[in-house]
């Protein structure tokens, strides 16, 4: 009867350490990479969906995902929302203007309501303040 007291213990104590991040912690984490640099001005984070996930012998969990961006205004609107700054402040029209040239060239010519789907895989680790995606934990710098 002991030893199987021991066992349970045992067996309990190992698959505690391994618990998965649920699939609201997933999510959060992608939506603060994917909604990143002003994002969630542009767009909109939906359909989020963990379609498997692979925890490692290290402590890292593979998580493999889908989700869809959808454009909240269209590039026109975006430039006319530009232009309308440029007026208010150039500074702020600069930086504003090099964020749109940047969707520009990534997602060419959009409207509002578009949609980008997107199927893919993020490594998370476990930290001292819960799961983070290793990529963004592991780049994150403070500049003092």
């Amino acid at each position: 009867m002991r030893n199987i007291c021991l066992l349970c213990l045992l067996v309990f104590g190992l698959t505690a350490c391994n618990f998965a991040p649920t699939e609201g912690e997933i999510k959060i984490q992608i939506a603060k990479v994917a909604l990143k640099n002003g994002g969630e001005k542009i767009f909109i984070f939906e359909n989020f969906k963990k379609i498997n996930g692979l925890m490692q012998e290290d402590g890292r969990y593979i998580a493999e995902v889908s989700y869809d961006l959808v454009f909240r205004k269209s590039l026109a609107t975006l430039s006319a929302e530009i232009r309308q700054t440029a007026t208010e402040s150039a500074l702020v029209a600069i930086e504003s203007g090099f964020m749109l040239m940047s969707q520009l060239l990534q997602y060419g010519q959009f409207e509002a309501g578009d949609r980008l789907s997107y199927h893919k895989k993020f490594v998370l680790i476990k930290t001292e303040q819960g799961w983070r995606l290793e990529s963004e934990f592991l780049n994150t710098s403070e500049h003092q």
